[in-house]
């Protein structure tokens, strides 16, 4: 990752630190020594507040690595990669290199990290209130920072379990709707949707927040939600560009024509079509599917169903499908290219589709959700004793 330092490796997984953890640090450190030890600990000074706000911030990353390798030390377990852990701006992040090949083990490394940071902060909380003392002004500096980092690793703990993709929480939901339902892409779809209302009540409290006159916890409450909101579509598109080489681990199968994958133009959508119009017509259920977009007939480029979803739906009648659409995601292929150079033009470009040519005729498009089902069709024509799915 970009701007990143490795620190050292820890049970063979390096542990590197992004430049946007010192940001971290210095917002955490000054909420803790100007606001919240104050308000418990009146008698002490204020370079104890300081020094005690800062033991505290580091303490808490020191937890946030133990939660990312409770994720990383299960994903071990279960037979996956991880190539290193990122200590980042809003806490931490374990780079596990492929995916649970059931329910239970994706339940597993999802909660893995929550139940640590819930261990450390029991741990933690129940010595400060056994060993504290009674009165106030005779409490240690670590009387409090074991207390604040008790109470912050629990919190830490019951956040990761909001319902939101892509935190443990979402990922939790993912794996239960995939029990039941069998279905992954299900899954995933339910968890984004799910995490997207509990993102949006993130945003809006962070906002409400703000006009109350917290204007730092505010604004952090909303970036936070606004962050993960992002990461979380940024992720589901990952995979799916990435799930060729996870799932066959060669490009032997990359090389076919993007003509054998590429499917008819769906119907045009006006650009001075009202988005409200668009939801009375039935929308697709895929939130990345690719929907194209014409100005007097001309194709002029194409908008996607999670960009109509965030519009407002009070906005929704005067807001046009032509100010929605991306201005950039007119982009076309030959029918003759092979297909991983269909994948690097959609991630160099940051589109979901291709307009694919044969000469100077348009045939169709290309998506990388049809690259991946012909993929998946070609290893099942060429080695149909490993078409099998792992339950």
């Amino acid at each position: 990752m970009r701007g990143s330092i490795k620190l050292f490796t820890i049970f063979g997984i390096p542990v590197e630190i992004n430049a946007t953890w010192l940001i971290a640090v210095a917002i955490i450190t000054w909420s803790l020594a100007t606001t919240a030890y104050p308000s418990f600990f009146g008698s002490w000074s204020t370079s104890q507040y300081w020094l005690a706000g800062l033991i505290t911030t580091l303490l808490l990353f020191i937890s946030v690595l133990a939660h990312e390798l409770g994720h990383s030390l299960v994903a071990l377990s279960q037979g996956l990669k991880v190539s290193g852990i990122t200590l980042l701006l809003f806490g931490g992040v374990s780079k596990i290199q492929g995916e649970a090949s059931r329910p239970r083990n994706e339940f597993l490394i999802a909660f893995a990290g929550p139940a640590v940071s819930l261990v450390i902060g029991v741990i933690l909380l129940g010595w400060s209130i056994n060993f504290g003392s009674v009165y106030e002004n005779e409490e240690k500096l670590y009387h409090g920072v074991l207390f604040f980092t008790g109470w912050m690793n629990i919190l830490v703990a019951v956040f990761n379990l909001l319902p939101g993709y892509p935190m443990d929480g979402g990922r939790v939901l993912r794996s239960v709707v995939w029990a039941v339902t069998g279905n992954t892409k299900k899954a995933t779809n339910v968890a984004l949707r799910v995490g997207r209302v509990v993102f949006f009540v993130l945003i809006g409290w962070g906002g409400w927040q703000i006009f109350n006159g917290d204007v730092v916890g505010g604004m952090w409450i909303a970036l936070i939600g606004w962050f993960l909101m992002s990461s979380g579509r940024n992720e589901v598109k990952a995979k799916l560009a990435n799930r060729t080489e996870a799932t066959f681990g060669t490009d032997a199968y990359l090389n076919f024509e993007v003509g054998m994958a590429t499917k008819p133009m769906p119907p045009m959508i006006e650009s001075s079509c009202p988005v409200d119009q668009m939801s009375y017509q039935g929308l697709p259920e895929n939130s990345l599917a690719s929907m194209p977009v014409a100005n007097n007939g001309e194709l002029i480029g194409f908008v996607v169903r999670k960009d109509l979803d965030a519009v407002p739906i009070a906005r929704a009648p005067e807001v046009t499908i032509g100010e929605v659409m991306n201005s950039g995601s007119l982009r076309v292929i030959s029918k003759h290219e092979p297909v991983n150079e269909a994948l690097r033009s959609m991630d160099r470009h940051r589109v979901n589709q291709l307009v694919v040519m044969d000469g100077d005729f348009v045939i169709g498009i290309v998506t990388q959700e049809d690259i991946v089902s012909a993929l998946l069709e070609l290893r099942t024509a060429t080695d149909p004793e490993d078409s099998g799915t792992s339950v």
